[in-house]
């Protein structure tokens, strides 16, 4: 399996590693993630993500404490899962925003879209898509557009995954006690040699960051919920 780069790089934040890490060592208790430990390293990063703490099914984290942490996070589950607290750790070339669990598992997002896991059931290995940057999901409703994407564990590359997208009005939605009022959009999915399924994502209609999402990384997956707790930048 190809990993992401799992020392990330990460620019000049307001307060450093060792600071941040004691602020969290004083927020929460750390705990274990369910699931594969899939690097060997101590770089003050992840013992940072390590300090981050529990699991659970309501949110591990507060607004507040979200708030502190000078890093990029979002909230991450399968369907009837607990909930991880991810942290932003590396930005590809390519544009690829790397999250990485406390149990240092691994989400890969191009824009909303789910390109790359590690760590997880049936991981995503790449994903590939026509042009050269994900299309902006306002610009796609009533449209249809199509990746592909590699499963490596299953021998399965280049496997066309087309999607239709569509407007399903408006939503108010709450994560972490801050209410947020998005468009909704709807993709209905076709993957070679699976059964169809339908992907949600609730987006800025002014700016088109997406906030929240329930996407399948692919067809033999449950689906993934993914919040953003902080946005980068």
């Amino acid at each position: 399996m190809n990993h992401p780069n799992l020392m990330p790089r990460l620019t000049a934040m307001p307060i450093n590693r060792r600071r941040c890490l004691g602020l969290l060592a004083g927020l929460m208790p750390a705990t274990a993630l369910p699931g594969c430990a899939l690097v060997n390293t101590e770089s003050p990063y992840w013992a940072t993500v390590g300090a981050i703490g529990g699991v659970t099914h309501s949110s591990p984290v507060s607004r507040a404490q979200a708030d502190a942490l000078p890093y990029a996070s979002i909230l991450a589950s399968f369907d009837d899962s607990p909930i991880a607290f991810m942290v932003l750790g590396d930005i590809s070339q390519a544009g690829v925003a790397y999250y990485y669990s406390q149990g240092r598992q691994v989400l890969g997002l191009r824009g909303p879209f789910v390109v790359h896991t590690v760590g997880v059931p049936g991981d995503l290995s790449h994903t590939s898509w026509e042009g050269a940057e994900p299309p902006d999901l306002r610009q796609l409703v009533g449209k249809e557009w199509q990746r592909r994407i590699d499963i490596q564990s299953a021998a399965l590359y280049q496997i066309p995954v087309r999607g239709r997208f569509f407007a399903d009005g408006r939503e108010t939605i709450t994560i972490l006690e801050r209410s947020y009022d998005l468009e909704v959009i709807r993709e209905e999915v076709e993957m070679r040699g699976e059964k169809p399924y339908t992907n949600r994502y609730w987006i800025d209609p002014v700016t088109g960051f997406c906030w929240k999402s329930h996407q399948h990384i692919h067809g033999r997956a449950a689906g993934l919920n993914i919040e953003v707790t902080k946005p980068a930048g």
